[in-house]
């Protein structure tokens, strides 16, 4: 069987004819929780474009206001994934020597740290010293990652265990390095009788609902600042109570007993991390902040609507109220029991943003509506007067009690004489006589039956003009 000859390519490294590419394997530690830094990439990716728009707004000042809102809300937003799957709520680290793994007899001198967050913990081993012997040239730098989520699951390292059982039961059989497996170990649920795993996997539960339901709660206030100041800094408060709680259940339930791992040069102790204390940290400021907004939601809430980029007239609650000044002048009424006096009411127009407790008012003039503020709410509110009253004087209101009955029967009376009507001349005007029986001394007939055989003589219908009503009160 002759063999072509072969000419190397483009594509053969690695690689013999006819067999497939072979690579040597390639171990490289972890140097970064890819997690994390998916986080911060995300939340750094929306807020580069809106800082890119800033110098599209006009003014120096609003420029800055957009910026701290916008690097504010997305930096706490970040905050509280972080937080959530961070891991680095509590921390170890000493540097011992130790043995290395099954098989050899050498050891090293190397640095053992622990990292634990709210659903699992992280245990690195890395050399500060280069390993001799049988060890000479290897590349001594593991991190090792163990889960608890979330069930207890069963006794032992059996498929029905726990996570980190199970993650634990792998590690052992993959031959990863002793001091890994031995931090390890104080973490599975009850084994060898430590109960640091399960005081550690309630604390990271319980954490971790307050934290993602902080979440939810930062959306709701980014959304209610656009909308009520007042309900906004309250869910800022509840926010800042959540990432609190987060904190003090992880510092109060994690263990009684302070977590110490020896070794032959030192003993492993762990402390709060930098993740306990951005949750403690933003929880308060959350707090402080919604405190502050809400003692300053009723008294200014212009100004705090003008921080935000509100319009403060876009939500708001409205009503006509009347006032009353009276001089007594007089006996009181008997039928309604009330003043005869001179009457000077007064209409004032009241607003107030939704969810405050703090009424603007000014005064509703018939002749002079408001223009600045709402004018065309105000001038739909205005009163409508007939045309056959008689004016009165501006600045007056037009409602039943503005009038007593003598005022309003003299202006009925100049109605009427309008139209050409008089109690004493009848209808003379529209060509009516008083010997046609319309005239003062006219009476009307009693009432006859419904089918009666009398005939009643053909009479024109009287044709009374309509009495205008009196105006309402608004």
């Amino acid at each position: 069987m002759s063999r072509t000859p072969y000419a190397a390519g483009w594509f053969d490294v690695g690689r013999e004819k006819p067999f497939p590419a072979i690579y040597p394997e390639l171990k490289t530690p972890v140097t970064v929780d890819v997690l994390e830094a998916g986080w911060v990439a995300a939340f750094f990716t929306l807020l580069v474009p809106f800082l890119v728009i800033v110098p599209a707004f006009t003014g120096c000042r609003h420029k800055i206001l957009v910026f701290i809102r916008i690097s504010f809300f997305l930096l706490l937003g970040l905050s509280i994934m972080l937080c959530n799957f961070g891991q680095d709520w509590e921390v170890g680290q000493l540097t011992t020597r130790t043995a290395y793994r099954a098989g050899t007899a050498e050891e090293i001198t190397a640095k053992v740290g622990v990292r634990l967050g709210l659903r699992s913990v992280n245990v690195t081993l890395k050399a500060t010293e280069k390993p001799e012997g049988d060890l000479a040239g290897e590349t001594i730098d593991y991190n090792e990652r163990f889960y608890w989520t979330w069930a207890q699951g069963r006794a032992g390292f059996g498929p029905f265990a726990g996570q980190i059982q199970r993650d634990f039961r792998a590690a052992q059989q993959r031959g990863i390095p002793y001091p890994i497996l031995w931090v390890a170990e104080y973490f599975t649920y009850d084994g060898e009788g430590f109960r640091f795993g399960r005081h550690y996997r309630l604390s990271g539960w319980f954490a971790h609902i307050c934290v993602w339901f902080a979440f939810p709660l930062w959306l709701l206030t980014i959304i209610l600042f656009k909308i009520n100041i007042k309900y906004a800094s309250e869910t800022m408060i509840l926010m800042g109570a959540s990432l609190t709680s987060a904190a003090i259940i992880w510092a109060t339930h994690r263990n009684s007993i302070e977590l110490q791992i020896p070794f032959e040069d030192g003993v492993l102790k762990t402390h709060f991390g930098v993740y306990w204390y951005l949750c403690l940290a933003a929880g308060i400021v959350c707090i402080i902040l919604g405190s502050v907004f809400r003692a300053l939601a009723d008294d200014y809430n212009d100004e705090l609507s003008a921080f935000f980029g509100n319009n403060p007239l876009q939500y708001v609650e409205e009503e006509i109220a009347e006032e009353d000044t009276e001089e007594q002048s007089g006996p009181a009424n008997e039928i309604e029991m009330e003043s005869m006096g001179t009457r000077h009411p007064t209409l004032r127009y009241r607003t107030r943003a939704r969810g405050t407790r703090i009424w603007k008012e000014q005064p509703l003039l018939v002749n002079n509506p408001p223009r600045p503020f709402l004018s065309s709410v105000a001038e739909s509110r205005q009163r409508v007067v007939p045309r056959n009253y008689q004016q009165p004087p501006a600045g007056q209101a037009y409602g039943n009690q503005g009038y007593d009955e003598q005022e309003y029967d003299q202006i009925d009376n100049q109605a009427y004489q309008q139209q050409g009507y008089h109690p004493t001349q009848g209808y003379q005007a529209h060509g009516y006589e008083q010997s046609q029986g319309y005239g003062a001394g006219y009476q009307e007939e009693e009432e006859e039956p419904l089918y009666s055989n009398v005939e009643r003589p053909a009479v024109m219908p009287v044709v009374v003009p309509p009495r205008p009503p009196k105006p309402s009160k608004y």
